[in-house]
């Protein structure tokens, strides 16, 4: 996926520029940069990225969702929305766009990295790598972070009970074996911490991509 042409969209020059060098550093091209709605649609239909990072608020004019509902219906560019907002209402909005994935700020380019591959492997012309409704956690664990099944189920069971001792039993394991599993996960997941951890999954693209899994298979 490397050379893959990618817009960010932010009026926060200072948060573009982070953007752009850790997009860089992962082997992308940055085309350019758009500082509000207007010139998002107009840099999109000029320049025909393969991908979208898109704020979602954007100063005044269009904000991001909006903006990302127009390319997608004229210029069916896949986009990736990155916010510091993750409340009820702008989630669901959010959804109602279908975006290849969400990144909370502060951004951490291991989140780019993942996100950026999973959208870009999601809309490939054919791929199969499609949710289904239906996809379990751990599948979406796997695909994300690269965790191994039983570290993927691992997680799952945090999230539900953030005691390790009963997470271990619930796997039926010994509670050493859950702390070199837990060790793994934060190597993998970029964290240090199991409450770290937890907020990453739930607030980040594996919770944003579980809970649009949820709502099409409700």
């Amino acid at each position: 996926m490397e050379g893959k042409k990618i817009l960010i969209v932010d009026d926060d020059q200072t948060v573009a520029s982070v953007m752009q060098l850790y997009v860089s550093n992962l082997g992308y091209q940055v085309v350019g940069i758009a500082t509000d709605g207007k010139n998002a649609i107009n840099m999109s239909r000029e320049l025909r990225p393969d991908l979208l990072l898109m704020d979602i608020y954007l100063g005044k004019g269009l904000d991001g969702i909006d903006s990302a509902e127009i390319i997608n219906k004229h210029f069916g560019i896949p986009i990736v929305f990155v916010s510091a907002f993750a409340d009820e209402n702008t989630l669901k909005r959010a959804k109602a766009v279908n975006p290849m994935g969400y990144i909370n700020k502060p951004l951490r380019e291991t989140d780019l990295k993942t996100t950026i591959e999973f959208a870009l492997a999601k809309s490939q012309p054919g791929n199969k790598s499609e949710l289904k409704p239906g996809t379990s956690i751990e599948d979406i664990l796997v695909s994300l972070y690269s965790l191994t099944r039983s570290e993927a189920r691992f997680v799952a069971k945090l999230i539900e009970y953030p005691e390790l001792s009963v997470v271990a039993a619930a796997l039926n394991i010994s509670l050493s074996t859950a702390k070199t599993h837990l060790k793994r996960i934060y190597r993998k997941t970029d964290t240090n911490r199991q409450s770290v951890l937890v907020h990453k999954i739930v607030t980040g693209p594996a919770g944003f991509l579980i809970q649009r899994n949820y709502n099409q298979s409700a």
